[in-house]
């Protein structure tokens, strides 16, 4: 049994185009994501690290007995600054899941990495990935990669990392967020790593602009002097000592992304002391958006399952420019952690309204959030039990249950189509 190929040919613009929410969503993401990390080593030269990511989501499984399998090889070449061939090396990775479901799961990745020893100098990376159950591929635009030497370039590209330590190989490591190089919108928290080669440096002076506007604006000391390189632990590419790299003080910002929006951001690190004066450029990404959450005026729509028409209505009478910040103002008033700028509550609901128009569409029902038990789910969440069975009519019958506070819903699908109306309670 195989599921659809691979969206490496969808063209990223068009999934942004005219939004059906009548149709079960389809949620916008790049098919692979992945990052170029360079560390300098001990003998002159770099450990260059090409890490990737794939969602399951866009593999081909094949069923196997009880489970599904997929997998993808990646061919990296390594050309200097001529489009000579320097290196070359191929990685196959396979994963395999016990049900169907895991193989549609965008919030599930296998994840990957490639690492090379190179001299300083200027280097192109062209990457092919093959989808190895069908002839799906994705030949990646070249990255030029500028190896300078570590006297010369004493701040090295910033890391991101999970918060959540792990050990590996009995010591204290970090996962990295492996999103590309981007910042994760999320309620999970991530920290910078900045790391130095000059090690006699104890404070650096950090700015980060999100969408033009300063939002971070501080003096960082906090720092661990250690030789690191990327390494797989537990399956998480994580950040970790290595003993072939030179000694680095690398600057710990903590939890980054706490007040960090959607968007464009800009890093800058500085210490006048060493005439230092260096920019990143990066976004902020919400992986895990939900679709209904995509279109600020659907969005604001959808509010009329749990809210008055009149607030609604007074909500779109705005200007369409303010939807956004309308959106955000609603839901701040029920934001769990208002210290941050990720809202639980939002996300939990979206999600809610993705599920409900996917799952309870019907014969000749478009969007299933429309649907006596799409409002159910929007309102109440999932049922802890489910029970289906059929009325003295022979009539198909679902029994929603929930518990704190004890509710019953009873839905009759009373043509056969698959179209569940609400009964009397």
């Amino acid at each position: 049994m195989k599921k659809i190929l691979f969206s490496f040919f969808l063209i990223c613009t068009s999934l942004f185009g005219q939004t059906d929410f009548d149709s079960p969503p389809f949620i916008p993401r790049l098919p692979f994501e992945s990052e170029i990390i360079s560390l300098p080593r001990t003998d002159g030269d770099f450990s260059v690290y090409f890490i990737y990511k794939i969602p399951y989501k866009t593999l081909v499984f094949e069923r196997e007995e009880e489970s599904f399998s997929a997998g993808f090889r990646v061919t990296v070449e390594i050309l200097d600054k001529d489009s000579k061939l320097v290196t070359r090396d191929i990685k196959d990775s396979k994963v395999t899941v016990n049900n169907f479901e895991a193989t549609n799961d965008f919030n599930l990745s296998l994840q990957d990495f490639l690492s090379f020893k190179l001299k300083p100098g200027e280097y192109k990376i062209s990457t092919l990935i093959s989808d190895m159950n069908s002839t799906g591929e994705l030949q990646q635009e070249p990255i030029e990669v500028n190896l300078e030497e570590s006297n010369d370039k004493l701040v090295q590209h910033p890391l991101v990392i999970s918060s959540r330590e792990i050990i590996c190989d009995e010591k204290k490591a970090f996962t990295l967020a492996n999103s590309g190089g981007n910042v994760p919108f999320s309620s999970d928290k991530f920290h910078l790593i900045i790391p130095v080669t000059d090690t006699s440096i104890t404070e650096i002076e950090v700015i980060i602009e999100n969408n033009d506007g300063i939002i971070i604006s501080t003096k960082v000391s906090e720092s661990y002097v250690i030789p690191i390189g990327i390494a797989e632990c537990e399956k998480h590419i994580s950040v970790t000592t290595n003993s072939e790299a030179i000694l680095l003080r690398n600057f710990v910002l903590r939890n980054v992304n706490e007040k960090l929006i959607e968007g464009e951001v800009i890093l800058k690190v500085m210490n006048e002391e060493k005439s230092i004066d260096e920019k990143y450029q990066s976004k902020i990404v919400w992986f895990n958006k939900p679709f209904s959450l995509m279109d600020p005026e659907k969005a604001i729509e959808f509010l009329n399952f749990v809210e008055s028409d009149s607030i609604v209505y007074s909500l779109l009478n705005q200007s369409s420019s303010d939807y956004p910040k309308l959106l955000n103002n609603y839901w701040a008033k029920f934001d769990p952690t208002p210290e941050t700028t990720y809202n639980e509550v939002m996300f939990e609901y979206y999600t809610r309204v993705d599920y409900a128009i996917k799952e309870f569409r019907g014969i000749g029902k478009g969007n299933g959030a429309k649907t006596d038990r799409g409002v159910v789910y929007i309102k109440f969440g999932k049922p802890e039990k489910v029970e289906r069975t059929s009325n003295p009519q022979g009539q198909v019958m679902e029994i929603w249950s929930y518990s704190n506070p004890e509710r019953k819903f009873t839905f009759v699908d009373k043509k056969g189509t698959g179209n569940f109306s609400l009964t009397e309670n």
